[in-house]
């Protein structure tokens, strides 16, 4: 009996902690269509963006996807861009496979497990993250720390 009066307790303090006004932590003032993050301190916005689908099937197994490729340019700077590539309907951390960030026109990629994405919304039409971590330039190994990464995109 003194078991079960310590678990109770202990399940509704779990229960509590683990409760969240938004569970996909990603801020309700964050509008549609955007893609931002902090990069070496400075708030970058990717406001031009082009949102593309690819349907794709495998003959042998028979499974078939879609691929929702992100590309988008900061108003400010048109040598600052961003791509990233993400399999629709699926979330969590593996869900994108690609990840570029181009800055003053040298592009940086995700080559490592420094960078992390996490796609916590994709629907047919939404697509809806975060991302942050080192991305590295492969030609001269220099790098990027990008934090506060955010996309929210209607497509």
């Amino acid at each position: 009996m003194r078991n079960i009066l310590l678990i109770i307790p202990i399940l509704f303090l779990f229960t509590v902690s683990s409760c969240s006004d938004n569970d996909d932590d990603i801020p309700s003032t964050v509008e549609s269509n955007t893609v931002s993050a902090t990069i070496d301190g400075e708030v970058v916005k990717f406001e031009n963006l082009v949102i593309t689908k690819q349907p794709y099937s495998n003959e042998e197994t028979g499974f078939e996807w879609t691929d929702i490729k992100v590309l988008g340019y900061n108003t400010q700077n048109e040598l600052n861009a961003i791509e990233f590539i993400a399999e629709e309907g699926l979330m969590g951390a593996e869900s994108i496979w690609r990840f570029n960030i181009t800055i003053n026109g040298f592009t940086y990629i995700q080559n490592n497990s420094a960078f992390t994405t996490l796609v916590t919304e994709s629907t047919q039409n939404k697509l809806k993250g975060t991302f942050s971590g080192v991305l590295t330039e492969p030609n001269n190994g220099q790098t990027i720390t990008v934090s506060n990464g955010i996309f929210n995109l209607d497509h």
